[in-house]
């Protein structure tokens, strides 16, 4: 298949560079991992392009780069020179130019800002309005495309530009697909796109004249465990031990003073436990879990509970735990009057030194709890209960597929995701994140010094139709990079692709999420970078 050869315009700020002088010409184009690059070696004829020459190159400078065939020179990229290097010998004089595409901008600046309840199109653009520079709109289009994702709140102190890019591309979804993509274009242009949204309109039919296929099983994971949020509790509904003297879970009683239901005073909820003592040294509410009931608080590391109480009482109290056995942990605590208090205390073996402990106590099997309150000698009064619970462990969920690891071993992942807050939304992203990453990912790299692309050069991100018959493959695969390398001695112009094709990570978990209360509507909350 013959092929006109290569062409090249190329300025590097005001020097125009003849494509007679250029000896090597290598364009690198990356997106989303990495920014392009490219590399010029060059004759520099009587040193014209040395600082004290003709046409002196210098780092710094702007420019850009064409390549093609025929009267179709399309340009590939928009250069920002960062390395000039001179290379002589007594007879020859070469210059060797690199650099990166105005994508070198993105790693310029840091972020020190809060953005609360904004989509992730909106955090994009400010980033590139703000602190980067660079352009989003070509003609009259927007070219930072919208996401169906709100970032509830997102606080970066001294971040990198780059980081909270790579962030929202691999958070944000569109349409149940989670993934974006970004690239600055030929043109300079800001690009920010779902992934596999864009399609290359060049064919590679009968043009593959190298091809290496692979798969490759680091990233497969075959058993994924998702925490979610650290508010787990029991009860699950955390009000429902204080609004019955007989909840499902035990029975209130009174073990100094008498206990009742109150519906006129209460923090949460309908009710509260009122505790009343008359000509007593203390008043004393013990709540007992029915057997097969108790409460590990080595999984449930919080006791939480509300307390308020009348003048009567001095505001000292003790707080008790008792295991199945009858063996105590208490610990004191101090209220003062006429309002609500809260009380959260740490508990299991972790934090057992904040308690006084009888000997042989065990936490795993939290029986029964006592709170009581203080007169100053013998007294009368009452205090009330509201909102009991044990809390703070993280909702979960694994899932497995033996297939995979019967193929590959057993290779697992575990993350936390803080936007979750069930174990059934737990349970929805392990299964969306298991799909994806349970089979291998496929790649391809394939070079040609016979693809004529004419106007419309191939761009990483785009995705391109590969038939391999050989292997057996016809799919369409994603640009991960594409290199453009031209040999003025061969007077050729080799293209490489590096593609990959991947099961796509499915945000059906996000849309269980609608039925929510607004935070948790499809809205998302950072890790701390």
């Amino acid at each position: 298949m013959s092929v006109e050869i290569p062409k090249l315009t190329i300025a590097l700020g005001a020097v125009g560079i003849p494509q007679g002088d250029v000896i090597e010409a290598r364009v690198h184009l990356g997106a989303t991992k990495e920014v392009s690059s490219w590399e010029l070696l060059l004759q520099n004829w009587n040193s014209k392009y040395s600082p004290n020459g003709a046409y002196p190159l210098s780092v710094g400078q702007d420019g850009y780069i064409c390549i093609g065939r025929g009267v179709n020179v399309p340009q590939i990229i928009t250069t920002r020179t960062e390395s000039v290097k001179y290379e002589s010998t007594p007879t020859e004089n070469y210059v060797r130019v690199a650099g990166r595409c105005w994508g070198e901008k993105l790693f310029r600046r840091v972020v020190t800002k809060t953005y609360a309840n904004q989509k992730g199109e909106d955090i994009v653009k400010d980033l590139m309005d703000y602190y980067v520079g660079l352009s989003h709109v070509r003609g009259n289009t927007e070219l930072v495309e919208a996401t169906d994702t709100t970032y509830t709140k997102l606080e970066y102190e001294n971040t990198p530009v780059w980081d909270i890019l790579k962030y929202i591309a691999e958070s944000a979804d569109k349409q149940g697909v989670i993934g974006y993509d970004f690239r600055v274009a030929p043109d300079g242009k800001f690009e920010f796109f779902q992934r596999n949204s864009k399609t290359s309109p060049v064919s590679l039919s009968e043009k593959i004249e190298q091809s290496e296929y692979r798969k490759d099983i680091h990233r497969v994971r075959n058993k994924v465990t998702i925490y979610g949020v650290a508010d787990k509790s029991v009860p699950s509904d955390k009000d429902a031990w204080t609004e019955s003297l007989t909840p499902s879970e035990g029975d209130w009683s009174a073990t100094s003073g008498s206990v009742s239901l109150d519906t006129s005073v209460k923090m949460k909820g309908s009710a509260s436990i009122k505790l009343y003592a008359q000509n007593l040294y203390y008043g004393s509410a013990l709540f007992t879990l029915d057997a097969g009931k108790e409460v590990n608080a080595n999984l449930y590391p919080l006791l939480n509970l509300w307390i308020i109480r009348e003048a009567a009482y001095n505001g000292q109290g003790d707080l008790s735990l008792f295991d199945r056995t009858g063996k105590r942990a208490a610990r004191p605590f101090t209220v003062g009057k006429d309002e609500w208090f809260k009380i959260e205390h740490k508990v299991g073996e972790k934090n057992a030194d904040g308690w006084n402990v009888e000997s042989g106590f065990d936490w795993n099997y939290i029986w029964a709890i006592r709170i009581a309150l203080f007169f100053d000698g013998v007294g009368t009064g009452s205090f009330w209960v509201d909102s009991l619970f044990f809390g703070g462990r993280r909702y979960a969920s694994t899932q497995e597929d033996s297939a995979s690891q019967s193929a590959y071993g057993l290779r697992e992942l575990v993350d936390t995701d803080e936007e979750l807050y069930s174990d059934n939304e737990c349970m929805l992203r392990a299964k969306a994140v298991l799909a994806q990453l349970k089979d291998p990912a496929e790649y391809l790299t394939v070079r040609s010094t016979v693809i004529d692309y004419g106007n419309t050069p191939l761009l990483p991100g785009d995705k391109i139709q590969v038939a391999l018959p050989n292997e057996n493959v016809n799919a369409y695969f994603r640009i991960l990079s594409v290199e453009y390398f031209v040999d003025a001695k061969t007077q050729t112009l080799e293209i490489t692709l590096e593609l990959g094709r991947e099961t796509p990570l499915l945000a059906d978990y996000l849309y269980a999420l609608r039925s929510k209360t607004d935070h948790l509507s499809r809205h998302k909350v950072a890790r701390m970078m």
